[in-house]
C-alpha cells in the first residue's frame, strides 16, 4: 500500500466500531485529527513495509500495550476482544484529549506520536479519563436507579424531583439535616449509596 492509498482509506477505517480497530485504524484516526487541526496531512516516518509498518505504528503499539491490563497476551480470545475495544476507545479519547485539549494552544503542539509515549503526559490523561469514566458509570447507575424507584417506590417521585443527580445529593443533604428518619426517602438514598452514586454522609 501507497502512502496516498493510506490516506484515501482513512475516512472508511475511522467509521468502524471501535471494537473492529487495529493499530492501522489508530494510526489513521491521529493522521485524521491531525489534518483536522492543521489542514495538512501528517508526514508519516518512511518504511520499506510501507504506510502500516512505520515508527507511528509502533509508538501506538506501546501505547496499546501500556493501556491494556499486564496479562492481556495470556488471556482468551473473548477476553482479549472485550479488553481490545475498550482500550481502543481509551487510545481515541487520548488523541481527542491531545489535540483538542492538552495542545488545543499556545507554542507547542502535537507534532508526532513519539509524545503520547510521555509518562507525564500519559499520568494527567489517566487521571481525567478515570473521572470521566467514573461520571459515565454513575450517570448509568443513576437510570439505574430511577428505574428501580419507578417500580418499587413510586411514592418518592410524587413527593420529589428527581432528574438529575443534582436533585439526589440535595435530597440526601435534607435527609441528613431531619437527623436521617426511616422514610421512604431514607431507602432511596441508601439504595444509591449501595449502588455508589452517592457517598456516606
Amino acid at each position: 500500500m501507497t502512502e496516498e492509498e493510506f490516506f484515501l482509506k482513512i475516512p472508511e477505517w475511522i467509521k468502524a466500531d471501535k471494537k473492529d480497530w487495529n493499530i492501522v485504524t489508530i494510526v489513521a484516526y491521529f493522521c485524521n485529527k491531525y489534518e483536522q487541526k492543521n489542514g495538512i496531512r501528517y508526514k508519516l516516518v518512511r518504511s520499506k513495509a510501507g504506510p502500516t509498518s512505520t515508527k507511528e505504528t509502533r509508538d501506538f503499539s506501546k501505547l496499546f500495550s501500556i493501556f491494556a491490563p499486564e496479562n492481556y497476551k495470556d488471556l482468551p480470545p473473548e477476553q482479549k476482544a472485550s479488553f481490545r475495544e475498550e482500550i481502543n476507545k481509551k487510545i481515541y479519547n487520548y488523541i481527542n484529549w491531545m489535540f483538542d485539549y492538552k495542545f488545543r494552544s499556545g507554542d507547542r503542539s502535537v507534532n508526532g506520536t513519539q509524545l503520547f509515549l510521555s509518562p507525564s503526559i500519559i499520568n494527567e490523561f489517566e487521571r481525567m479519563y478515570s473521572k470521566f469514566v467514573r461520571n459515565g458509570e454513575i450517570k448509568n447507575s443513576f437510570s439505574d436507579l430511577k428505574s428501580i424507584i419507578e417500580k418499587e417506590y413510586p411514592i418518592f417521585l410524587d413527593r420529589n424531583e428527581l432528574t438529575t443527580l443534582d436533585d439526589l445529593n440535595m435530597i440526601q443533604r435534607i435527609w441528613i439535616q431531619k437527623g436521617k428518619p426511616e422514610n421512604i426517602e431514607s431507602k432511596v438514598i441508601n439504595l444509591a449509596i449501595k449502588m455508589g452514586i452517592l457517598n456516606e454522609k
